[in-house]
């Protein structure tokens, strides 16, 4: 073969111009997701796995008169932690997520608030039948009340906790 300006020439190469303008297209959807999704975000803390003995069933249910919880079913909210409040917040109708009674919650959460106010936790048991919808909106309700106009702070750490 002849040589012309020293480079021999080696058939027909690779066209990666296609290639190169996926690449630029993916990287601006990618980023622009990932911002997305940190917006979607619910900061909530896993449980953590303690290395004590179990407790006996006498400080189970000592413990759970002191711990400010909301379970969710179909039936509306469960609230536990206080032995004076009325624990069943029922739905005000076929439990759809409009349905909830939220005021209802967020009175009952101030009230325990009041019974403890140190307390910065608040139990969030779901069933799985539980739209998401319902379980952000309790989550909202236990962080903070705005019911004065103003922000007051009520339980800044909900755990999630899973129930069948």
């Amino acid at each position: 073969m002849a040589r012309r300006g020293g480079l021999e020439d080696t058939g027909p190469g690779l066209d990666l111009i296609p290639m190169l303008s996926v690449v630029v297209h993916l990287v601006p959807m990618l980023l622009l997701s990932v911002r997305f999704l940190a917006l979607s975000q619910i900061g909530a803390r896993g449980p953590v796995i303690s290395a004590l003995d179990a407790p006996d069933a006498g400080s189970l249910a000592d413990q759970s008169k002191r711990v400010v919880s909301v379970e969710i079913d179909e039936k509306g909210f469960l609230v536990g932690g206080s032995p004076g409040l009325d624990p069943r917040i029922p739905c005000a109708g076929d439990c759809s997520p409009s349905t909830y009674d939220l005021a209802a919650l967020g009175k009952a959460l101030r009230t325990l608030k009041e019974e403890h106010p140190d307390e910065r936790r608040v139990v969030i048991a779901p069933t799985s039948t539980v739209p998401f919808e319902v379980v952000a909106a309790v989550m909202a309700a236990a962080r903070s009340d705005w019911s004065t106009g103003k922000e007051q702070v009520l339980f800044p750490e909900p755990l999630l906790a899973v129930r069948q």
